[in-house]
């Protein structure tokens, strides 16, 4: 689905599936999905298809948890390639690297991006982007940023303005949802 015709910029925050804890000597980094998270992660690539959530560009963080969770999803795409960078920053860095990222869509044939990354940073990012609505941010994500959570959010302006509260709040979807 497209941004609504007055909307240049669509934004999909989604935290990654749920992934098996760290065994012994296992980075965080490293972890991988378990079983509830490849599920989780491919009701949501279902949801996504029947909605028609397409996002232009994928931003990613490189952990691999996150790029599991990618991967199920673009298995579950129909359309051609879809334009991914892996960021190191997505995870190791707070939410100002994921609104530098939305900050940064100025390009205007892209009119959505999606950001795959971890909790705190991607709840962080989506108060800040609805920060003058904070009663719809309460309303949403008062219990969290569900695992495998998408949220829709639409920017009538790109840049600076994208990420200083300029967002308004589509929907939020979770495994749960699917």
């Amino acid at each position: 689905m497209s941004p609504a015709p007055h909307t240049p910029l669509r934004i999909f925050l989604v935290r990654h599936a749920h992934a098996a804890w760290a065994l012994p000597g296992v980075r965080d980094f490293d972890r991988p999905l378990d079983e509830r998270g490849r599920e989780e992660a491919a009701r949501l690539a279902a949801t996504m298809s029947v909605n028609g959530f397409d996002p232009d560009r994928v931003y990613c963080s490189n952990a691999r948890r996150c790029a599991e969770t990618l991967d199920i999803l673009q298995k579950a795409r129909t359309g051609g390639g879809l334009q991914v960078d892996y960021s190191d920053a997505l995870y190791a860095s707070g939410h100002d690297a994921y609104l530098d990222l939305i900050g940064s869509a100025h390009d205007q044939s892209i009119q959505s991006i999606m950001l795959i990354g971890h909790n705190p940073m991607i709840e962080d990012t989506a108060q800040a982007l609805l920060q003058n609505d904070p009663a719809v941010f309460e309303s949403a994500l008062g219990h969290g940023f569900p695992t495998a959570g998408l949220m829709i959010l639409d920017c009538d302006k790109r840049g600076g303005s994208a990420v200083r509260g300029g967002a308004r709040f589509v929907g939020l979807l979770s495994p749960v949802d699917a």
